[in-house]
């Protein structure tokens, strides 16, 4: 398993072997596991398309321009399964629909599994902070970041330590719930169900090292999807007041930290002042 991991950044065949084993696997698990039509779509095309470029690119007749075309499309192959695709079958490792040995067979590690280490890493009780932003009618951007008791300053950059993934949790109004999805980014772009315009959600996020850890969720802020473009342009201008808010908000908190600095700075130098003159 550790092998076929490392094949993940290996040499152009061993990334290639990964690609088209798993693309294998995928294709023949199809009525055991919900494989979303989009990704079955993208690792065909992708294979079918290296396959060829990896074999001409072997021979003396290749240009520099199809050797680019691999190295780019190989790259962009790579990062899709090791992003979404791992993110999809963690999800299904977490609903029971995979096991661990099938995780293993597309060559995936589990987090506590990374650098050949057999113990099992203790869970995060660190809080996920949830900020939300309504694109459209149909699309959001949920921010997963630290909470705001651990991350005072209020950035939207860097998760716990060894922490690698989270996973988002959206709720309707009568508490059922229409989306969760594992996820290894801070921004993440969200389609939501197609009746969701005029309505309210609720959601929340836990970080996890482990996909199976028990879930400790922070906030759980509400949204509400547009009905009509004048409801959309009121979201709008809401978040940009709310943006500009937040700003003054850091900008003061910052002033704060200065004008501390620089009370402590002279209390240092008065100090030094008074022990050199009794000295």
């Amino acid at each position: 398993t550790m092998a076929m991991f490392k094949k993940w950044h290996g040499t152009i065949i061993e990334q290639f072997d990964n690609i088209d084993r798993d693309t294998d696997i995928l294709l023949g698990n199809r009525e055991k596991w919900p494989v979303p039509q989009a990704i079955v779509t993208y690792i065909t095309d992708a294979r079918t398309k290296l396959a060829e470029l990896v074999k001409i690119c072997r021979t003396t007749a290749a240009s520099a321009d199809l050797r680019e075309q691999r190295n780019a499309l190989l790259k962009s192959t790579v990062g899709y399964f090791l992003l979404t695709v791992r993110n999809w079958a963690y999800g299904q490792f977490a609903d029971g629909v995979m096991t661990l040995e099938n995780l293993h067979s597309l060559g995936f590690l589990l987090a506590g599994e990374r650098g050949g280490r057999r113990e099992r890493t203790g869970e995060t009780l660190a809080l996920a902070q949830v900020k939300v932003r309504v694109n459209d009618d149909k699309t959001i951007v949920a921010v997963v970041d630290k909470s705001y008791a651990e991350n005072a300053a209020l950035i939207t950059s860097g998760w716990p330590t060894d922490v690698h993934m989270a996973v988002i949790v959206i709720k309707d109004a009568a508490g059922n719930e229409v989306y969760r999805q594992m996820t290894t980014r801070l921004h993440n772009e969200i389609i939501m169900p197609g009746d969701s315009r005029g309505k309210q959600f609720m959601i929340k996020a836990s970080f996890l090292k482990h996909v199976d850890d028990e879930t400790h969720f922070g906030n759980e802020p509400t949204f509400s999807m547009p009905l009509t473009t004048e409801d959309l342009a009121a979201i709008h201008d809401q978040q940009h007041h709310d943006d500009f808010e937040e700003r003054l908000r850091a900008i003061e908190q910052h002033r704060r930290e200065v004008e501390q600095l620089e009370a402590d700075h002279e209390a240092t130098k008065a100090n030094r002042e008074t022990s050199s003159t009794n000295n």
